[in-house]
């Protein structure tokens, strides 16, 4: 800009805006509603380039996908653009994905052009008329953060501000907002202020102290997480590893959407609570919105929990019922690295010792299951896992959706490097497509993996993740783990109907009985492609994607289950 005091659209305003805050990217789906933005992000090119980078997505889902992948990666919010209704529709269950994840993401959505002429941007074709709604914003509230138009004469600059802000939480999540074109045409000023400082604190000294007096007097204490391993990652997982050594916890990473904690690490004991309620004496539920599903396993009542998170209510879901002795609201991290201070690593020593027998016997067993299956030439998420164990990098990035193959994955890679695992925490299949090529758009230098059930990979959009790989030219490796059909619903028809009609007919509603070519879609781009339906030959498929990707090319390896 030449000048502090001239006058710059609203659009414009945004677009730098989104840059002071902090904002790299703007994961973009076009449509006529948004001839202002591109109009200014124009003019920016020409002057200064202080504005996120515009990543064209041809479909919104993988943009918003891309979008989380990236934020989840770095901590850091990003933003994604859509087309009036129809493009906020199009965002489907990557709203959920980012809702539930506790993803930063500010989306910006257009809206119907609301005069008819005489204004710069007036309505000028019929779809400005079909796309006209009641309340747009409606589409997506209940998975937002905040939401909000702007209106003339308010400041823009201070509406994206508080947006990203918000979305920084807690809890983190998606914020919406929106404009008519007339709005985003209207002259303003840009206050450059930055981002709002952010800070979450740890417990008071009474509740550190109350809790370092339950975890001293226990002797086999547990700590369940879904998230403790975020951004930054190498702080937070090192600040659970102190607590955990010096107190002798067992770590459960019940639904893990991230990396919290070492895999191969003695006192690393499982993904589900399950058996471990039978041993422990302390629970402690840090940064976890499900800790157990309670018509599974549940702990005995006599067990104290204490429950540590920024938001312990759980404000966002309608029904939330588990019980907890002492709910503490206060950074989880933080609280426990004030925690630790105050532990005596004497103390923990019987905890150790158990959680490491308890978690070693378990290791041995799956370790020796996995070894008949390979040596059956059993195809299976198990196998393929192990597999991919052995040849992926030390430091690669694992980003998984495989639903009913998420335990083979999680018990058979031996993920130890903080920020080398990705997983949504929510149920919206798709996500990993794009959420891989946003991760390695954050580290391009990572070898990164996206795991996907053949069901998920459906949902991924899989062309337009391809195209966009390519586009931006950081290649993912995908792994497709094809059980032929959708085995979650199989599953869950047999728990709820053992002996009904459908389970005896072999619920043919979850099987894709038509043959799907998985390599086709990718092949859009020249992506290497290969299928394998031998074990024998997986490893040396999965060397040549690996080298497709070194030499810039996305790959996708379809791997069939054996019967």
């Amino acid at each position: 800009m030449s000048s502090k005091k001239e006058k710059i659209t609203a659009a414009e305003a945004i677009l730098r805006s989104l840059s002071l805050q902090g904002v790299e990217y703007l994961f973009a789906n076009y449509g006529t509603d948004h001839t202002p933005l591109i109009e200014a992000a124009a003019k920016i090119r020409r002057e200064d380039g202080k504005m996120p980078e515009i990543v064209v997505c041809p479909h919104e889902f993988v943009a918003l996908s891309a979008a989380h992948g990236y934020a989840a990666a770095t901590g850091k919010p990003q933003a994604v653009l859509v087309h009036v209704d129809v493009g906020t529709q199009n965002l489907g269950a990557a709203m959920h994905n980012a809702h539930r994840s506790n993803i930063p993401v500010v989306i910006i959505s257009g809206l119907a052009p609301v005069t008819d002429m005489g204004h710069v941007g007036s309505r000028d074709h019929v779809v400005h008329y079909l796309q006209d709604t009641f309340q747009q914003s409606d589409i997506v509230r209940e998975y937002c953060r905040w939401v909000t138009e702007y209106r003339p004469p308010a400041n823009p600059v201070s509406m994206i501000r508080r947006a990203v802000a918000l979305s920084k939480g807690p809890p983190a999540g998606p914020v919406y907002l929106t404009s008519a074109r007339e709005a985003l045409e209207v002259k303003c000023s840009l206050d450059p202020r930055g981002p709002i400082s952010i800070r979450t604190t740890g417990a008071d000294e009474k509740t550190v102290k109350d809790i370092s007096s339950l975890v001293e007097s226990a002797e086999r204490p547990v700590i369940i997480t879904s998230r403790m391993g975020k951004p930054p990652v190498n702080e937070n997982v090192s600040a659970l590893i102190e607590f955990v050594e010096v107190s002798g916890t067992g770590v459960v990473e019940h639904a893990p959407c991230v990396l919290n904690f070492p895999r191969n690490h003695p006192q690393h004991v499982g993904f589900v609570p399950g058996d471990v309620f039978d041993h422990a004496d302390l629970i402690i539920l840090a940064d976890t919105d499900v800790p157990w599903v309670p018509s599974i396993s549940a702990p005995a009542k006599e067990i104290p929990i204490i429950q540590i998170e920024n938001n312990p209510l759980k404000h966002t879901y309608p029904h939330w019922d588990f019980e907890v002795d002492m709910a503490i609201a206060a950074d989880p991290i933080k609280t426990l690295k004030l925690v630790s201070e105050k532990l005596d690593p004497a103390d923990g020593e019987s905890g150790r010792l158990f959680w490491e027998s308890f978690s070693g016997e378990k290791r041995e067993k799956r370790k020796e299951s996995v070894n008949e299956q390979i040596k059956n030439n059993k195809l299976n998420s198990a196998t393929i896992s192990a597999v991919i164990n052995r040849v992926k990098d030390k430091n690669a990035m694992v980003v998984t959706d495989a639903t009913t193959s998420t335990g083979g994955i999680l018990n058979n890679l031996e993920l130890v490097n903080p920020g080398s695992y990705i997983a949504k925490y929510g149920s919206g299949l798709g996500f990993a497509g794009g959420a891989a090529v946003g991760a390695k758009m954050a580290f391009p230098d990572r070898e990164t993996w996206c795991l996907v059930g053949d069901g998920a990979y459906l949902f991924t959009h899989p062309s337009v993740t391809a195209w966009l790989s390519a586009e931006r030219k950081v290649p993912t490796l995908t792994v497709v783990y094809d059980n032929e059909g959708w085995n979650a619903v199989r599953g869950s028809t047999k728990r709820t109907h053992p002996e009904g009609i459908a389970v005896q007919d072999g619920i043919p509603e979850s099987r894709f009985n038509h043959p799907i070519d998985f390599t086709a879609p990718s092949q859009i781009v020249g992506s290497h492609t290969e299928s394998v339906a031998e074990l024998d030959q997986l490893e040396a498929a999965l060397g040549g994607a690996i080298e497709a990707t070194e030499n810039g090319k996305p790959a996708v390896i379809h791997v069939k289950f054996s019967d």
